[in-house]
């Protein structure tokens, strides 16, 4: 964001931490879809690796769509196409310019993370569900009763 703000010519301000602030709510909104539904499919009986991966796959293009609809609809005014905007000028330029980071952080940085902390909390999962599964007679290969 501070790379943006210097390409666009914008100071660092009040303002331009009322966009921090509403870049990080966008940018939080789209890490925790993506990890609910990584956490949705682990609960679910996929492996740690495959539940990540579907996740990513899955929100990749709501991530995409919601990044470049905000970037299309702030441009104008990030970089002062239709007049230069004191106010609303540095506040756009810091979501946008965050945001197009953000989203790159968000689609591989938290999949890797994801993996990296969960990896015991799968291994909790795996567990839980072999014992229940051996307490109600039933095998987890089949699926049937014993």
């Amino acid at each position: 964001m501070a790379f943006g703000l210097a390409i666009s010519g914008n100071p660092l301000s009040l303002y331009t931490l009322y966009g921090v602030i509403a870049l990080t709510g966008i940018a939080v909104n789209s890490a925790i879809v993506l990890i609910d539904a990584a956490n949705d499919r682990l609960e679910r009986g996929f492996s740690l690796a495959h539940a990540t991966v579907w996740a990513a796959r899955r929100r990749v293009v709501p991530i995409i769509i919601t990044t470049t609809t905000t970037i299309g609809g702030l441009f104008s005014l990030a970089v002062g196409l239709g007049g230069q905007s004191l106010l609303w000028g540095p506040v756009a330029s810091s979501i946008v310019w965050g945001l197009a980071f953000s989203t790159v952080l968000t689609l591989f940085m938290v999949p890797l993370l994801y993996l990296t902390f969960m990896r015991r909390k799968a291994r909790e999962i795996a567990r839980e569900r072999a014992e229940r599964g051996l307490a109600h007679g039933v095998s987890l290969a089949e699926g049937t009763a014993a």
